[in-house]
């Protein structure tokens, strides 16, 4: 019965027909640190023990190694955000209007620069913005014990940090590293099968969704190796080796993608020899052991058999296989890397001839994430919004709850600022913590007065708590599960001496209540947007980058480039899952593409064998012309600025056909690429100069 009754309430998935036993061993984990937490809290005097059990839950996480990097970065944050309210309260005690919005404008800040760094590192920024309004709205009424407030928040935050990261480290831990190399194996085994399925096929099939997931994975890949240095495991890879297979495996979706645009627009104008070359590439590509050909061979191969590309043939045709084979040639050795740089984080050594890409020159900074500056000002508007809000009404009112409303509103409008809409989350996050409250009274108006010891007391607290532990392990249920712990410790506020005070406990949540709806609101007034206009911004942000680097005099990093533009692909794919991926996402694919085909243009330019060679003309104008009318909202170009575009890129094109060697290799694909791109319904080029 209870089973039906809680699967009616949390959903069938939350409790399957078998318990999983590693959401199992998280939730005993978590429940065994938190009773550890707080009776050690009871034995030191602290002042607030439920704090450091409500500590243990907000740092638990299924991996080991995640738990101790967050427990460093809450650490980290609390005592930032502690020595912040240290400094400001004294100064401005005697002005309560400009201490609230000085507060306010810390947290505003810690939020703006949290929202800047995407990876778990960000915790601490925030951890010590609203860490800083908790330790000063307490601090109003007693400013000179501000040292004091501050100080028992981290000695109790820390207490429940190291309880946390002590049983988490030693019950049964889950490493980083496990986790990251079977994402690792599973993302290279997935391009190489997409690899040879596109080569053997000799035919495009794209609308394939799951190749999106690409994106995704490598930002993945760049969120789970910031714990590594905090991993559990014995040996961990090299970091050095996860980035650069990181920007190998970047390249595959594009270079496949261009790759099947040219066999569509060859069709069956493909010679045998060239269907021959794709075959031999697609068997390596399916068994890189097994083949018969290595990696340096094919890429032997495809350099001769582009140089022998006769001069007979159709010359757009001849430039389209052209570009394929350079294509080709790209992904191949990206893959050779990958297999090698795979092999090495799994502490293997590489026994065949390892390409230069493998080796630790590629040593370099940490992989540039998208960031959207206008939506991390709007998630401080709204904090501002919702903080100064409560804060006017407490001091309007003097009402001795109203801190605590301005702290919640705190906490709730920078804890999910980083989603599209967080509205219908702190919603959802309202109603569960509502729904906490009856199951807090109960256990204070009914079963605590009938505990006496601390063994009662755990054996009482164990069976909602090891429910929520569950629950916070599902990702499906983390919200509803944070939402009913948090709110659950709160209310019980669990001190060494029971008192149990039903009008203390009522303005309590109720100001907690009132906090959570003006976040609620000024969320809703000035940061919700939809998943698809959300979408749209990142796209957006694409074209305007590409019109900066096709107006750019000198060539952009090439791995930075890759970096920030496939992340914003892998964010837009989840948020157009119910709408047109294909065609949105194609869109910024062809971003990503485009852009590397300008990079290509722009090295061409500044070096050929060491020397400035000829220009192009204005095309880059024309290309950054183009970039920021579809940066400003418009899908096609209007038709004269198409037919210019198209006529500069035929120009350069027949100019270049007439150009040495070098400058064929560099340019001559890449503007293939870029008329394929941008116009691929165009009619072939005519060639008549180059004929003359």
């Amino acid at each position: 019965m209870t089973r039906i009754i809680l699967s009616r309430i949390f959903g069938d998935i939350a409790f399957p027909g078998t318990l999983d036993p590693k959401w199992a061993l998280l939730s005993a984990n978590s429940f065994i640190a938190a009773m550890l937490a707080i009776y050690l809290a009871f034995r030191l005097g602290l002042q607030r023990p439920y704090w450091a059990m409500l500590t243990v839950y907000l740092t638990a996480q299924p991996l080991a190694g995640a738990v101790r990097s967050r427990a460093v970065y809450r650490l980290l944050g609390t005592l930032l955000g502690a020595c912040a309210a240290v400094a400001l309260v004294p100064i401005l005690v005697d002005q309560p209007t400009l201490m609230t919005v000085a507060i306010t404008g810390w947290a505003a800040f810690c939020l703006y620069v949290s929202l800047q760094d995407r990876t778990p590192r960000s915790y601490a920024f925030m951890l010590a913005g609203y860490t800083a309004t908790t330790v000063a709205f307490s601090s109003v009424a007693a400013p000179h014990l501000v040292f004091d407030v501050a100080l028992a928040r981290v000695e109790e935050i820390a207490l429940g940090i190291c309880c946390a990261t002590v049983v988490h480290t030693l019950l049964f831990p889950s490493d980083v590293t496990g986790a990251l190399t079977k994402a690792i194996d599973a993302a290279v085994r997935d391009a190489f099968a997409w690899t040879a399925d596109v080569l053997l096929d000799h035919t495009p099939t794209q609308g394939n969704s799951a190749r999106w997931r690409l994106a995704a994975d490598i930002t993945h890949f760049e969120v789970l190796s910031t714990h590594l240095s905090y991993d559990t495991a014995a040996t961990k890879p090299e970091l050095w080796a996860i980035r650069a297979l990181q920007d190998k495996l970047a390249l595959v979706l594009p270079m496949l993608t261009a790759i099947e645009d040219r066999l569509a627009a060859l069709g069956e104008r493909r010679t045998p020899e060239l269907d021959q070359l794709l075959s031999q590439l697609g068997e390596w590509a399916r068994d890189p052991i097994e083949s018969r050909l290595s990696a340096t061979e094919l890429l032997r191969r495809c350099a001769e058999f582009d140089a022998a590309l006769p001069a007979a043939q159709d010359e757009w045709d001849r430039l389209l296989a052209s570009s394929m084979i350079a294509k080709s040639a790209a992904l191949i050795e990206a893959l050779a890397a990958t297999h090698e740089l795979s092999a090495i984080i799994h502490g293997s050594q590489v026994t065949s001839n390892p390409t230069t890409a493998s080796r630790p020159k590629v040593r370099r900074a940490k992989r540039t994430l998208h960031r959207d500056q206008g939506l991390a000002a709007l998630s401080v508007v709204a904090l501002f919004a919702a903080v100064l809000g409560c804060g006017a009404v407490w001091i309007a009112t003097a009402w001795p709850e109203g801190g605590i409303a301005a702290q919640i509103a705190t906490i709730a409008a920078a804890l999910y600022s980083s989603l599209d809409d967080p509205a219908p989350t702190l919603m959802s996050y309202t109603i569960w913590t509502v729904a906490s409250l009856p199951i807090a009274a109960i256990y204070l108006f009914l079963i605590f007065p009938a505990i006496d010891g601390f063994p009662m007391l755990a054996a009482a607290l164990a069976p909602p708590f090891l429910i929520i532990g569950y629950l916070q392990a599902n990702p499906r249920h983390i919200l509803k599960a944070l939402a009913l712990g948090l709110g659950l410790i709160g209310a019980l506020d669990l001190q060494n001496r029971f008192s149990a005070d039903f009008a203390s406990f009522a303005n309590t949540n109720a100001a907690s209540l009132i906090g959570l709806i003006a976040a609620f609101l000024a969320v809703r007034t000035f940061r919700s947007v939809t998943a698809k206009h959300a979408a749209r911004r990142l796209i957006r942000h694409g074209w305007v980058d590409l019109a900066i680097l096709a107006g750019a005099r000198r060539p952009m990093n090439r791995e930075r480039w890759v970096g920030v533009m496939l992340d914003r692909l892998g964010l837009v794919i989840p948020r157009l899952a119910l709408s047109d991926v294909e065609a949105e996402a194609g869109r910024s694919l062809a971003a990503l593409q485009m852009g590397l085909d300008l990079l290509d243009l722009k090295s061409s330019v500044v070096s050929v064998n060491g020397q400035r060679s000829t220009t192009l003309g204005d095309l880059p104008a024309k290309l950054s012309h183009a970039f920021r009318w579809f940066a400003s909202g418009d899908s096609e170009l209007r038709p004269t600025e198409a037919q210019a575009l198209l006529a500069a890129i035929d120009v350069e094109l027949r100019q270049h056909c007439k150009s040495d060697a070098a400058i064929q290799r560099t340019r001559l694909p890449a503007l293939v690429a870029l008329r394929r791109v941008l116009f691929p319904n165009a009619p072939a080029p005519t060639f008549d100069e180059v004929a003359q």
